[in-house]
């Protein structure tokens, strides 16, 4: 089979699987091989806590040895993946810097071609300090953060946002943007970006335009980073939005829309959101597949062969990697 299954040729993909679902990609790793398809360049983004991470909970808490490390990279080596860290957090400080565990992280990360999506200015000059041609990623929580929420800095204007990226695209090598800007500004008018090649769309955000509790949310899952077994939950106001409603004004890009930045705009980079350690894996390899690929004619034997043979990369990567995470977490729900 030759043909072309990709609903968006030429981009380079980052997607939630580091450090918890990694041999989802080497499942479509392999079954993209097995039929002679185009095989896309692809990030996978996550991090094992420690105190610089952000977002949601990892799958891993415990510490991760050298060895087992080294083994991961080689892994994503394999399967023409490479490995980004997601550094996020919100508060961190200079003394954060010192920690032994984070340059544990770090520093093999570095040695082994990682790129770093970072929230924190003080963290990308530690970084590039280090390793002056590491890729540094903008995270989109710094735009989130300026721009939402009752302690946002700037009012989202489009003048105000777009220099703002123009900023973000002088210190950091790849920048993403809010869905709220690409799917409106940069959608109509790309020229307003000094660099497109080098901005990073988030396509299936599932959140409201403009939430007002974005911080407060994020604030709240840096919570769990270290401390697993908070007993709360956020209550998120989606859960008062009639669904009709929520459809409508939900920040997911319609593939037209996707099509356009990418053919005609120029995006080179596409992102998927990270999910939670509770996603069952069937429900992830679903989300992945009809947002990369077609799922009419060749697309179905894709997806078929990548369910049949993911049985056998998890069996491969728990090997290569000696089992370092709890591996219930991976086949939950399976």
């Amino acid at each position: 089979m030759t043909t072309n299954i990709h609903k968006y040729n030429g981009v380079e993909w980052s997607l939630p699987l580091l450090f918890q679902h990694e041999p989802i990609w080497d499942a479509i790793y392999r079954s993209l091989k097995n039929f002679d398809i185009t095989i896309p360049k692809v990030n996978l983004f996550g991090s094992p806590s420690n105190i610089w991470t952000g977002g949601r909970a990892p799958a891993i808490y415990k510490n991760i040895n050298e060895e087992t490390l080294i083994n991961t990279f080689k892994y994503l080596k394999k399967i023409n993946a490479t490995p980004t860290f997601t550094f996020t957090s919100t508060q961190l400080t200079k003394e954060d810097l010192k920690d032994e565990y984070a340059n544990f992280l770090l520093d093999i990360a570095l040695e082994n071609d990682a790129r770093f999506i970072v929230y924190s200015d003080i963290l990308r000059d530690y970084i590039k300090e280090k390793k002056s041609d590491a890729c540094t990623v903008a995270s989109v929580i710094k735009s989130n953060f300026r721009f939402q929420g009752p302690n946002k800095i700037e009012e989202p204007t489009v003048e105000k946002e777009t220099n703002y990226y123009n900023k973000l695209l002088k210190e950091y090598d790849i920048v993403v943007v809010r869905p709220e800007y690409s799917i409106t500004t940069l959608t109509e008018h790309p020229e307003y970006i000094d660099d497109i090649s080098r901005i990073e769309v988030m396509i299936n955000q599932p959140c409201i335009y403009n939430c007002p509790m974005m911080p407060e949310h994020y604030r709240f899952l840096e919570k769990l980073k270290l401390k697993p077994k908070i007993n709360e939950r956020f209550q998120c106001i989606r859960k008062d939005i009639p669904k009709n409603i929520l459809l409508e004004n939900t920040l997911a890009h319609p593939q037209k829309i996707v099509e356009k930045l990418v053919y005609e705009n120029g995006v080179k980079n596409l992102k998927l959101q990270g999910r939670g350690t509770d996603t069952p894996i069937c429900s992830l390899i679903h989300i992945l597949s009809n947002l990369m690929f077609n799922q009419d004619g060749n697309g179905y034997q894709i997806f078929a062969h990548i369910h049949k043979t993911l049985e056998i990369s998890m069996q491969n990567f728990q090997n290569i990697t000696n089992n370092y995470r709890d591996t219930t977490v991976c086949q939950k729900n399976f």
